[in-house]
């Protein structure tokens, strides 16, 4: 009898423990690639803290009076930027580089705000790009025009 109850609770045992076989990094992989975990962010995460936001962005803005705006902005982990425009199909090719700093919008914290020296610009911070929005409240500028600069990945 008595080894029958002590087989009973070993067979419990390793049942118990076999329920519990993932260790705490197998446990935090099987997370982090779950399609939740690829798509959401805690509530905690903000594009300051989530991504990975410094880097070089490309790309070609519109422009009214041009054929567009060739744009580079670098954004650093100091919080500095550096902005290169040229505007295309332009006689004397307008060119302008500025410098200065950025914060992350208190109100929104997926948007960076360009300092002074950039009229206060506004871009949406995503997953290796950025997108201009509107200076005045923060909202896309145009959904039929391309505002968006890709991060230069290499």
């Amino acid at each position: 009898m008595k080894i029958k109850i002590l087989s009973l609770a070993l067979t419990a045992l390793l049942l118990a423990a076999c329920d519990n076989n993932k260790t705490p990094e197998t446990a935090r992989d099987a997370e982090t690639t779950s399609p939740a975990a690829a798509t959401d962010m805690s509530a905690n995460d903000t594009a300051a803290t989530a991504l990975d936001w410094p880097g070089e962005y490309k790309g070609v803005l519109p422009c009214s009076d041009c054929q567009g705006i060739e744009t580079e902005l670098e954004l650093k982990m100091d919080k500095t930027y550096e902005l290169s425009e040229e505007f295309l199909g332009r006689a004397n090719g307008q060119e302008s580089k500025i410098t200065g700093t950025f914060e992350f919008d208190p109100n929104d914290p997926a948007v960076i705000i360009l300092d002074q020296a950039a009229n206060n610009r506004k871009f949406f911070v995503g997953e290796n790009f950025i997108e201009a929005r509107d200076v005045n409240n923060g909202d896309n500028i145009d959904a039929s025009q391309n505002y968006r600069l890709q991060k230069d990945l290499q």
